[in-house]
C-alpha cells in the first residue's frame, strides 16, 4: 500500500513537472493558485453584494444588480492596496469624479496600487474628466462595450490625463451608436491630444462604426509616442490615413485596418507606412477592393513592400471582369487590372441608329394623320373656299385663244 502511494506521488509530481514545461499548463497552475488564493482571503463584499468578491489585492463583480447604476457603492467595500478590478455587465451608465478611489491628498479610498481595470459591458455613456484621475500605477484600462458619449464640457475633460503609466487601452466597441462615427473619432483625438499617456503601447478601436479617419486623427495619435500597436477593425473606413508629423509613431510595429471598406489604399498612407521605421505588420484582410485600373498603385506597392503586409488574404470583391470576385489581389496581373472603356459607335451602328430614328419619325407621322383624318379633311375643305377662282374665263364674242391672239 505504501509503495503504491508512494508511485502516486512520484506520477503527480512528474504530471507537475510536465505541465511547467507547457504554457498551457502553466496558465492553468496559475488560475489555480490564483483561485486558492481568493478562496484563503477575505471577503469583504460578502453579505453585501450577490455576485462581488472583494479581497485585499481583487474585486470581481459580474452583473451584479445591487449596484443599481452607482459603482461608488462598493467603494466601502474596496482595500487600497487593490491590484486587479473588475466591474462588468452592471448598469453603470454614469461615472462620476473619483469613482474608484480619491487622490492622495484626499480622504477616502487611494488605489495607487491599482493596475488592471476592467469596467467592460456596463452601458456607461457619461464619464466624468476627473473618474481615472488618481489612478497613477493603472497598466490595462478596458472599457469595451459601452455606450460613452464623448464630451467636451469644461468638466469633461481630461479623461486620460493622470494615467500616466498605462500600458494597455482597450476602447473596442465604446462609444454610442450613432448615424456617422466620424463624430467620436474627431472628439476623441482632441482627448488624445491633451493626453500624458506617453506609456500607452496598444491601443485598441475596433469595432466602433468609424466612416473615416483623418489625417488631424492621426495626427492626434502623436502624442502616444511609445504606441506599438493600433487595432482599427471592423469599422466603415474607406480612407486609412497614417500621421504625417515628423517623428510620430516612431515606435508603431503592428496597425490593423482589416474589416473596413477600403476599394484601394491612398498613396499618401502607402508612403507614410514606408517611412515608419519600426512598422512591422500591416493587416489589410477584408476589405472590398476593386481589382480595376484604380487598383494599379496598391498593386504595385503590395508587390514592392517590405513591410509584413497579409497579401494572400487580400481578396478582390469586384473589378473588372465578374470572374475577379473571390480571388486573391495578387493572384492577378497588371495586365488584368483595367477597367471598361466606351468604344466609338462604328458607320453600320450610326446608320442603323439613324434609319430607325427616321422610321420611327415616319411611323408616328403616319398614325397622326390616321387618327386625325377627319380632321384634317375638314380643315381642307375650309382651306379651299377661302382661296379664289382662278378658272380662264373667255371673252364675250371670242370663240378660243387662238382668235383673241388672230385679232
Amino acid at each position: 500500500m505504501a509503495i503504491a502511494t508512494q508511485v502516486r506521488l512520484k506520477l503527480g509530481f512528474c504530471n507537475i513537472l510536465w505541465c511547467v514545461n507547457s504554457k498551457m499548463c502553466v496558465k492553468f497552475l496559475i488560475l489555480i493558485l490564483f483561485c486558492v488564493h481568493i478562496s484563503t482571503s477575505k471577503d469583504y463584499c460578502k453579505g453585501h453584494f450577490d455576485n462581488c468578491i472583494c479581497t485585499d489585492e481583487v474585486v470581481e463583480c459580474h452583473h451584479e444588480q445591487k449596484l443599481n447604476g452607482d459603482i461608488t457603492k462598493l467603494l466601502h467595500y474596496i482595500q487600497d492596496n487593490v491590484v486587479n478590478m473588475t466591474v462588468t455587465g452592471s448598469y453603470i451608465p454614469e461615472l462620476p469624479a473619483n469613482s474608484v478611489g480619491s487622490c492622495k491628498h484626499e480622504s477616502g479610498l487611494v488605489l495607487h496600487q491599482l493596475k488592471y481595470l476592467d469596467l467592460s459591458n456596463n452601458s456607461i455613456s457619461n464619464i466624468h474628466g476627473k473618474s481615472l484621475h488618481c489612478l497613477p500605477n493603472l497598466e490595462i484600462l478596458i472599457l469595451r462595450d459601452n455606450a460613452w458619449q464623448v464630451d467636451r464640457s469644461p468638466d469633461k475633460t481630461g479623461y486620460f490625463s493622470s494615467v500616466s503609466n498605462l500600458k494597455h487601452l482597450d476602447l473596442t466597441n465604446t462609444f454610442d451608436e450613432v448615424w456617422n462615427g466620424s463624430i467620436h473619432i474627431t472628439k476623441l483625438a482632441r482627448v488624445f491630444n491633451e493626453t500624458d499617456m506617453t506609456k500607452l503601447e496598444i491601443l485598441e478601436l475596433g469595432y466602433n462604426e468609424f466612416f473615416s479617419f483623418s489625417l488631424s486623427a492621426a495626427n492626434s495619435f502623436c502624442q502616444l509616442t511609445s504606441l506599438k500597436k493600433l487595432n482599427l477593425t471592423h469599422n466603415n473606413l474607406d480612407q486609412p490615413s497614417l500621421p504625417n508629423q515628423k517623428d510620430c509613431l516612431e515606435n508603431l510595429t503592428h496597425i490593423d485596418f482589416s474589416y473596413n471598406k477600403m476599394a484601394v489604399l491612398p498613396r499618401e498612407f502607402m508612403d507614410k507606412a514606408e517611412d515608419l521605421r519600426d512598422i512591422k505588420v500591416i493587416k489589410l484582410d477584408n476589405n472590398p477592393f476593386q481589382c480595376d485600373c484604380g487598383l494599379v498603385e496598391t498593386w504595385k506597392w503590395l508587390n514592392s513592400t517590405k513591410i509584413n503586409v497579409n497579401k494572400k488574404e487580400l481578396l478582390c470583391a469586384g473589378g473588372y471582369h465578374s470572374s475577379y470576385k473571390g480571388k486573391p489581389v495578387l493572384s492577378l496581373s497588371l495586365s488584368d487590372l483595367r477597367c471598361e472603356q466606351l468604344e466609338a459607335p462604328s458607320n453600320t451602328a450610326v446608320k442603323a441608329v439613324t434609319g430607325i430614328i427616321f422610321a420611327v419619325v415616319g411611323l408616328t407621322l403616319i398614325a397622326f394623320l390616321i387618327v386625325h383624318r377627319n380632321k384634317i379633311r375638314l380643315v381642307c375643305k375650309k382651306w379651299k373656299k377661302r382661296v379664289p377662282n382662278m378658272r380662264f374665263r373667255s371673252h364675250q364674242g371670242y370663240a378660243s385663244v387662238q382668235e383673241v391672239a388672230v385679232i
